[in-house]
């Protein structure tokens, strides 16, 4: 007892609730009184923390047939084991877990490689009773055992395979203990019972990993696929169905023409198959409508210094040979001059362009996006237009619908427009009057979306910042030659014999304006919408379209 250092450990033994003797830093009559206190109150765990004058320390417990042993220590910061055992009430049973667990494994060996313990299921194995490796040397215990190895190199060997009896492999790890800069002794355990366990876990991770990187790859897909279709606004059947078949289109190496009124988003469409086919290339777009047909060969094809007077000196490439790799857009393709139609079906089958005044030809890879609001099968009846080249620019053909067929989609893109006009003029959003949406549902947008957007940036200008009125877009009602009124009566030669269809007209408005209002309050289903009006889904979509 007189080696028990004073100021680290301390003694108490108590008999039928007496103390009996004191040692240690537990002598003084203040930390007795500290330490029988926090007996009492330890609710029979076996060790935890108490505070005594001297300092925080830990308390081991043991307790037999009215004899009560307190063991004392002075907390350290290196007392990791006592934090553990005190800050847990099951900490012994974790430990025994761990050292009895028959896919673990566990052996100790001392700094001279002589074995301390092997787990119990571990001997059985190796063929040893209880305790019977103890103070064997590691390679007598266990064979191929490299603790000895890991005590002498003080390096861990993480992962390695172990050849034991009866062909029996183990994936094992073994970790060198240190203590003051010094190795004290060597841990092993086993991390797999074998050598297949760990084939099928690379197995299982590659497999997950393979699985991550689709549904990464989908989840990239996705959002490129709204990203590309965020300027293509309106939820309406005909929008969906735009939405789908460019979708379908994008991932296909084919030619697309969009067919479409004028001012329908031709270009959006040709912006979002870009973005979902070769979203990092260039998207190189002419408008071959915009031009002199004189001009039209040199922009698609370019041309080589000197080749006509007034050109840049050092020539210029063509649209055609900047969008190698990326996209070419050809706008209004059918108003191409017919002398261009046949130079620009040999680039189209051969990929090959040659610039004007030049005998040099370049290969060039491009997607081919075409748009035009022509009657393509007029210009082709009417030889304007050659039909090996149609049939060259057409492998899929999209149909953009007018204004006129998805009314319902009005809302939306109103709210998109003063949206990105406010934005472009730093104005605050304002509000819309309800009754604006079913004004502009009785137009005829012969215009399409260029016509509402201009319809809806000059009734910005003109109304209040806080509400959109319906005034507003009223301002000039009287000197415009789109709305159904004058369109009804233009049709007619006389006030008289014009009178039935602008009744006709009026009566078609206010239904489609219901059915509009109906699915609104139906948030969009139009199933219900129709089951609220007492009509078919068809003749729903009849009065929508």
């Amino acid at each position: 007892m007189d080696e028990i250092p004073n100021d680290v450990f301390g003694l108490l033994i108590r008999s039928e609730g007496k103390t009996v003797s004191a040692l240690g830093i537990v002598a003084d009559l203040s930390a007795q009184e500290a330490l029988v206190s926090a007996l009492e109150g330890s609710q029979s765990r076996t060790m935890f923390p108490i505070t005594l004058p001297s300092g925080p320390s830990l308390c081991l417990v043991l307790s037999m047939e009215g004899l009560q042993v307190a063991l004392v220590r002075a907390a350290s910061l290196d007392a990791t084991l006592f934090d553990f055992v005190a800050a847990v009430p099951f900490a012994f049973d974790i430990l025994e877990q761990i050292l009895n667990d028959p896919y673990r494994g566990l052996t100790v060996a001392d700094h001279t490689g002589s074995m301390l313990y092997v787990s119990p299921v571990h001997e059985k194995f190796l063929g040893f009773p209880h305790g019977g490796t103890r103070g064997l040397p590691a390679e007598e215990a266990i064979p191929n055992s490299r603790l000895r190895s890991v005590i002498e190199s003080g390096k861990a060997e993480i992962g390695k395979t172990q050849e034991l009896s009866n062909g029996v492999t183990r994936v094992v790890t073994r970790r060198p203990i240190w203590k003051n800069n010094k190795v004290i002794g060597a841990v092993g355990s086993v991390m797999f019972r074998d050598a297949n366990a760990v084939s099928e876990m690379a197995q299982e991770i590659n497999q997950l990993r393979t699985q991550l990187e689709f549904y990464r790859r989908e989840l990239s897909d996705l959002r490129e696929s709204q990203q590309a279709m965020d300027e293509l606004i309106g939820d309406s059947q005909a929008m969906a169905r735009v939405r789908n078949e460019i979708a379908r289109v994008a991932k296909l190496d084919v030619p697309v023409l969009i067919i479409g009124e004028s001012g329908t988003g031709k270009e959006l469409v040709a912006r979002a198959i870009h973005r979902l086919s070769r979203p990092n290339q260039a998207l190189i777009s002419i408008n071959l409508a915009a031009m002199p047909s004189s001009l039209v060969e040199s922009e698609l094809f370019g041309y080589a210094a000197g080749a006509f007077t007034g050109g840049a000196r050092q020539g210029r490439p063509g649209k055609v040979e900047m969008a190698n790799d990326g996209t070419l857009f050809l706008d209004e393709v059918g108003d191409i001059p017919a002398d261009i139609q046949i130079k620009l079906l040999r680039v189209l089958e051969n990929h090959v362009v040659e610039r004007l005044g030049s005998h040099k030809s370049q290969q060039c890879t491009f997607r081919l996006v075409a748009a035009t609001h022509r009657d393509m099968d007029d210009l082709i009846r009417n030889k304007t237009f050659r039909h090996d080249l149609f049939y060259r620019i057409s492998g899929v053909t999209l149909r953009l619908p007018p204004l006129r067929q998805r009314l319902e989609d009005i809302p939306a893109l109103v709210t998109h427009f003063i949206e990105a006009f406010c934005q472009r003029n730093s104005l605050p959003v304002p509000d819309v009057d309800p009754s604006v949406s079913r004004y502009l549902a009785e137009q005829s947008w012969p215009g399409n979306l260029r016509q509402l957007k201009h319809r809806v940036e000059e009734a910005l200008v003109f109304s209040g910042p806080s509400l959109l009125t319906l005034d507003a877009f009223q301002r000039n009602e009287a000197f415009r030659d789109d709305s159904p009124l004058d369109t009804a009566q233009s049709e007619t030669s006389t006030v008289q014999d014009s009178y039935v269809p602008v009744k006709l007209q009026r009566l078609k408005a206010v239904e489609r304006t219901v059915a509009m209002r109906a699915v609104e309050l139906c948030g969009g289903n139009k199933l219900r919408a129709a089951q609220q009006l007492g009509i078919s889904r068809s003749y729903l979509y009849k009065l929508l379209r």
